[in-house]
């Protein structure tokens, strides 16, 4: 016992050694079994124990562990019912998909940014694929969670059921939030009698699908198990799995790259002898590895949170890798880039710090996954492309103080962003911070265009000044009922929904404004003083609900500021 708990500690951890001792002992007793199963289920990782730890999941880690031991034949649940039958009782419609046709026409109940990878072609050659749809899915909406659960009403009301056809026929049923939930691969824990009793058979008897490995229950957020054995992954894309310890699952075939010369990390693979950074799947769009370059030298250090890679050239100065002990990259620093194309690291979930000190050009989908970023250096940035840190959820200060042109959806999920500094910036797309509730300061001394959806969810910020601006698109500050303080002096048309809900702004002057559309200050009950001394169109609904300004005398009023309406009420 005392020799296998030391080969589970050079194999899994201390910790995980410790566990095995206190808690599974009775399969210890039996020399050998544990570390058997252990190596036969699961590629060795220090980082198990931690992840069954976070995920609360050690109880289900020992259950799995003792049912491989002692009972591993599953209990089948037998019907003489067809898939159809069954999933029609749990509320599915069931379909087959038979060519590249039949998959794309699932692509519409997809929200945009969650279509599944099996859309991008080619999926048959390595699965069958089958969509399950709920009968009423047109009633569930996706606007109606805004906490996406992959178990909840939307997130399953299409599913895509897909057996691998490798001779294991493992299953995988993919939900229909994709990414935007943790293990979208392993929904109802990739076991169709979680869906409903008896429908693991029923693909049997009908569809002569048999798994080789029905041990779905148990599953550990990102692991991808592959023929019976637990994998962990860093990322997935394209249905290739790009896992810790320099292992690539593709489409169900491992490969395993030589530690002597290669380093995996997130989608990338780096050869130390032939110096290059190349992307393993060709189908992957990132501009990452532009940014890189040829080189001369790397070298790699350990360190403390994993390791560091320095690439060297001449005349340049170095680059910095920073990876995590599962080769994460959560660090890069390049000061010798001055443009960086579509889809910069636009799949990296865990990057924390980010310094790119030549940067002018940005293009679209930059880092647009990425969640963690805490730290980015931007100093010299002046164009900036769409979906900028779309999903970053932690950044709280962030200054760009050359940035002249801004795209749509500049970090359109950041709630929690404060500080906002944007000293040289001209034009601001759509769906600028869409979903952020706390910011307090902004500047934006010399913005003059700002689109659709600005700042549309935020309820902190309380003064304003936008002293250039003159234009300014739809749902501008929708659902702010703090502002208190707004000066436009400048601004010449405004779109709908200007300030919709704003319950407390008292004066509001806008001395050259010509046009405004529907919905103006809807709902703002509090306003007393409105000046619009250039006014020449003003939408329907303006200003209504509000007790103190009837703009519709306002507008009939010979004696108004309002002189010279093309259109009226």
């Amino acid at each position: 016992m005392i020799d296998e708990l030391k080969i589970i500690k050079n194999k899994f951890g201390e910790k995980m050694s410790r566990y095995c001792r206190d808690y599974l002992s009775t399969v210890l007793d039996e020399n050998g079994k544990l570390l058997q199963i252990l190596l036969e289920h699961f590629n060795p990782s220090h980082e198990l124990y931690k992840d069954l730890e976070e995920n609360d999941i050690l109880d289900d880690f020992k259950n799995y562990i003792y049912k491989l031991a002692y009972n591993n034949n599953d209990i089948i649940y037998k019907t003489n019912k067809t898939p159809e039958e069954l999933l029609s009782e749990a509320g599915y419609n069931l379909f087959e998909c038979k060519t590249e046709d039949d998959i794309q026409s699932f692509k519409k109940y997809y929200a945009p940014g969650e279509e599944l990878c099996t859309f991008y072609g080619g999926r048959l050659n390595s699965c069958r694929v089958f969509f399950a749809v709920k009968k009423d899915v047109d009633n569930i909406r996706r606007s109606d969670y805004n906490n996406p659960k992959r178990q909840d009403k939307y997130g399953t009301s299409v599913i895509s059921i897909q057996f691998r056809k490798d001779g294991t026929n493992s299953l995988s049923i993919k939900n229909r939030y994709n990414h935007d939930v943790i293990n979208p691969d392993a929904t109802f824990s990739n076991n169709l009698d979680n869906i409903i009793s008896g429908l693991t058979y029923s693909f049997e008897k009908y569809y002569n699908i048999v798994q080789k490995y029905k041990n779905n229950n148990f599953e550990i957020p990102g692991y991808q198990p592959h023929q019976g054995k637990y994998y962990k992954y860093n990322c997935e894309d394209n249905d290739i799995y790009y896992c810790s310890d320099n292992i690539i699952i593709d489409h169900g075939n491992i490969n395993k790259y030589d530690k002597l010369r290669y380093i995996v990390f997130d989608y990338f693979v780096l050869d130390m002898i032939d110096k290059k950074i190349i992307k393993y799947d060709n189908k992957i769009i990132d501009s990452f590895t532009d940014t890189i370059g040829e080189f001369d030298k790397v070298r790699v250090l350990k360190k403390e949170y994993g390791k560091e890679i320095i690439i060297s050239s001449e005349n340049k100065e170095d680059i910095i890798i920073k990876l995590d002990k599962d080769n994460n990259m959560i660090g890069y620093i390049n000061n010798n880039v001055e443009t960086i194309g579509d889809d910069f690291l636009y799949s990296n979930e865990k990057l924390i710090e980010l310094k790119l000190g030549k940067v002018e050009n940005i293009g679209n989908d930059f880092l647009s996954n990425n969640t963690k970023l805490t730290t980015i250096s931007l100093p010299n940035a002046i164009n900036i492309g769409n979906s900028f840190l779309y999903k970053n959820q932690i950044l709280t200060i962030l200054s760009l103080p050359n940035v002249k042109n801004i795209g749509n959806r500049f970090l359109y999920r950041n709630t929690v962003l404060t500080t906002l500094t944007l000293p040289s910036a001209i034009n601001i797309g759509d769906y600028f911070l869409f979903d952020n509730k706390e910011l307090t300061m902004l500047s934006l001394p010399n913005a003059i265009n700002i689109g659709n959806n600005f700042l549309y969810s935020n309820t902190s910020l309380t003064t304003l000044t936008l002293p250039n601006v003159r234009n300014i698109g739809d749902n501008f500050l929708c659902e702010n009922q703090n502002l208190t303080t707004l000066s436009l002096p400048n601004v010449k048309n405004i779109g709908n929904r200007f300030l919709y809900r704003n319950t407390v702004l008292t004066t509001l002057t806008l001395p050259n404004v010509a046009n405004i559309e529907y919905y103006f200050l809807y709902w703002n009950e509090n306003l007393i003083t409105l000046s619009l001394p250039n006014i020449e169109y003003i939408g329907a609904h303006a200003l209504e609900f509000n007790k103190n300004i009837n703009i519709y005398d306002m507008l009939n009023n010979k004696n108004s500021e309002i002189k010279k309406l093309k259109k009226s009420y």
